[in-house]
């Protein structure tokens, strides 16, 4: 069997609207102890209370917005993972955008702590570099097969622990 995967993964509009909706609630939550209709503060706290949690609101928003970024994920049949940026009109023309650490993307293994399940995935990476690359993918990303064949391919690497050279790693 094999399990070679291309999947170009979108930013999800579903994710944007949860975050805002959520950063939303803290902005209204924040009006409300800003102008003493809930708690019993005092003007300095109400109003230290109030600003951090604004911030904290328009900080994670403008984060959430600023980190939407397409990428494709090459699954070959041995299980090897090449991760590759795609820029907004790369997306529409299928052409990946290089990355530093090769003209195709780079090599990336699928940790261990990695969530899929039927309508989410969060796939922790982790590049040669040791960096982490947290991608969240949700069925809005991408097509319905896309999707199914992608969570299939993830979870039989996470059952076979491949490692990004081929190795199998043995617990």
């Amino acid at each position: 069997m094999s399990i070679a995967v291309s999947a170009v993964v979108r930013p999800s509009r579903l994710l944007l609207f949860l975050v805002g909706s959520m950063c939303f609630m803290v902005v209204c939550s924040a009006f409300a102890i800003g102008f003493g209709m809930v708690g019993n503060l005092s003007n300095t706290s109400r109003i230290l209370v109030a600003g951090l949690s604004m911030a904290a609101a328009f900080r994670g928003f403008l984060q959430t917005f600023g980190a939407r970024k397409a990428f494709r994920i090459d699954i070959s049949g041995v299980g090897q993972i090449r991760l590759g940026e795609y820029n907004e009109l790369a997306v529409s023309s299928m052409k990946p955008v290089r990355l530093s650490a090769g003209e195709d993307g780079q090599v990336v293994q699928l940790m261990a702590d990695s969530t899929i399940w039927p309508d989410f995935m969060l796939l922790r990476l982790q590049a040669s570099s040791q960096q982490t690359i947290i991608l969240p993918i949700l069925r809005d990303c991408m097509t319905e097969d896309g999707f199914r064949s992608l969570a299939v391919a993830c979870r039989w690497i996470a059952a076979h622990n491949i490692r990004a050279e081929g190795t199998t790693t043995i617990a």
